[in-house]
């Protein structure tokens, strides 16, 4: 037998304030499950070492993306 049940506005709230921490939980989650998946990987690990080390001697160029158009006269 099914049951109705009302939701005052505290009640709605909660529950909308329930569903935006678990949202939050489980993005946080997925973002701990791939970092998990990098330092797990040998090889995506010694590429960020190896670009570190870049770093550090100046082996990089700066890139600077200039997504300004230029004026067009109509």
């Amino acid at each position: 037998m099914a049951k109705t049940v009302y939701l005052d506005d505290e009640d709605r709230k909660l529950l909308s304030e329930t569903k935006q921490k678990l949202d939050e939980a489980t993005k946080l989650m997925s973002e701990l499950m791939e970092t998990i998946e990098i330092l797990s990987d040998p090889k995506m690990m010694k590429a960020i070492s190896q670009g570190q080390e870049d770093i550090k001697a100046g082996r990089v160029k700066e890139l600077r993306l200039d997504l300004s158009f230029p004026k067009t006269n109509a």
